[in-house]
């Protein structure tokens, strides 16, 4: 049976609708289902209005006292849930309800543990016509998510996503502590599971309602990031990143100072040298020590080390670029080479950080097993690669108990 919470705060005008049309489709459907609604004592009568159609629908419906946040709504809605599948979506009608019935088509078809409804694909997006700053506040979110854990999320396409499915079991022993409203992020971050399937589907434009996001929830959303990093691993791994990085520019300073003053190279032979051994250096010791729990076995990783360094060079090159450009502009209007080298690795290492950490952190992987994986197919759905975990361990506790 599939149980899904539809969180609430004052969505009296919506609730009904996006109940009926939630319901409807999973019956068609053939799916058993029940409908959770937990809402945080709105003063406009949303649990009134929910309660009225628990005698036509399997609605049930859970009131916490006070305003405690959409993520914990969901929490608290699975904890009583009896279905061996679980699930939310926003009560808002932004999310089409009748989408529930394809994601639970998918999770079966693809034998799936998450089934996620994204606005990329074929046949995603958004109905709604966002302001460039909108569009932009969205991206910055994904993009950031995916730099914060991108071992965790660097092939989930909308990791913002508020409707998907997950299977119980994922989640047995898991203790979830949400913090804002993302609670796609705490179970992509904790729970057990390896195959993840994205279903496509048009964002709708607000008619009823307004949006409940503001300042308090986009600072617990990056309270929510540094969690999870810590809780998976990742923060560690960060800072052996960030001390990789550093050696590798005082190698790139140091060799080009060393060609050019010592030897007198011309500075664009220097740096033709000088960043290759810094882009070798870091894949080397984040090889060794920086992602050693990530790979596969050493004999499958040494096999594998020349396409990482392959894949890596790569997607570095353009950072690589910056450096290049940057060191000889700065060199040829009097700058000191210690001191043009170092901003153009600076400049370098800003790219790749704000555009291509997702796409680094992958050299390290272990391959693919299924090519297929993470390919649109004929049905509009895109299953992903095995997703690995980081190997922190899970703090043992009952589903659903948040701190």
């Amino acid at each position: 049976m599939i149980s899904v919470v539809l969180p609430t705060y004052n969505e009296a005008r919506s609730i009904e609708e996006a109940l009926r049309r939630a319901s409807a489709a999973l019956q068609k459907a053939a799916e058993k289902h029940e409908l959770i609604v937990v809402d945080d004592s709105s003063p406009d009568g949303t649990a009134e209005v929910a309660e009225a159609l628990a005698k036509e629908l399997p609605v049930r419906v859970l009131r916490r006292p006070g305003r405690q946040g959409l993520a914990t709504a969901v929490v608290d809605g699975w904890r009583i849930a009896r279905g061996d599948t679980l699930g939310v979506i926003d009560a808002d009608l932004q999310h089409p309800p009748e989408v529930l019935a394809r994601l639970a088509g998918a999770l079966r078809a693809h034998n799936a543990d998450v089934a996620i409804a994204t606005r990329s694909g074929p046949g995603g997006g958004s109905a709604e016509e966002w302001s460039w700053m909108r569009r932009l506040n969205s991206w910055a979110a994904r993009h950031l998510a995916a730099c914060v854990l991108p071992q965790t999320l660097a092939e989930v396409s909308d990791p913002m996503s508020g409707m998907f499915l997950v299977r119980a079991q994922a989640l047995e022993g898991v203790r979830l502590e949400p913090a804002g409203y993302k609670i796609l992020l705490e179970v992509l971050g904790k729970a057990h599971y390896r195959d993840v399937v994205e279903v496509p589907f048009m964002f709708k434009a607000r008619s009823l309602g307004s949006s409940k996001l503001g300042t308090r929830e986009s600072l617990q959303y990056l309270e929510h990031l540094g969690r999870l990093a810590r809780f998976t691993g990742q923060l560690r791994s960060w800072i052996g990143y960030a001390v990789v990085g550093f050696s590798g520019a005082v190698v790139n300073v140091a060799v080009l100072t060393y060609l050019v003053e010592r030897w007198s190279w011309p500075v664009g032979w220097g740096l033709a040298v000088a960043i290759p051994l810094a882009l070798a250096n870091n894949f080397l010791w984040n090889w060794l020590f920086t992602f050693r729990s990530s790979r596969a076995s050493d004999e499958e990783s040494r096999s594998g080390i020349l396409s990482r360094l392959a894949h890596y060079a790569k997607v570095c090159v353009f950072g690589a670029a910056l450096n290049a450009m940057s060191t000889l502009l700065l060199y040829w209007r009097g700058v000191q080479l210690p001191l043009a080298s170092a901003a153009g690795v600076t400049l370098g290492g800003v790219w790749n950080l704000f555009f291509n950490v997702p796409a680094i952190w992958r050299s390290w992987d272990s391959p693919t097993p299924d090519s297929s994986a993470g390919a649109w197919d004929e049905s509009g759905n895109r299953r992903l690669s095995p997703v690995r975990h980081a190997s922190a361990s899970h703090p043992k506790g009952a589903l659903g108990e948040v701190r």
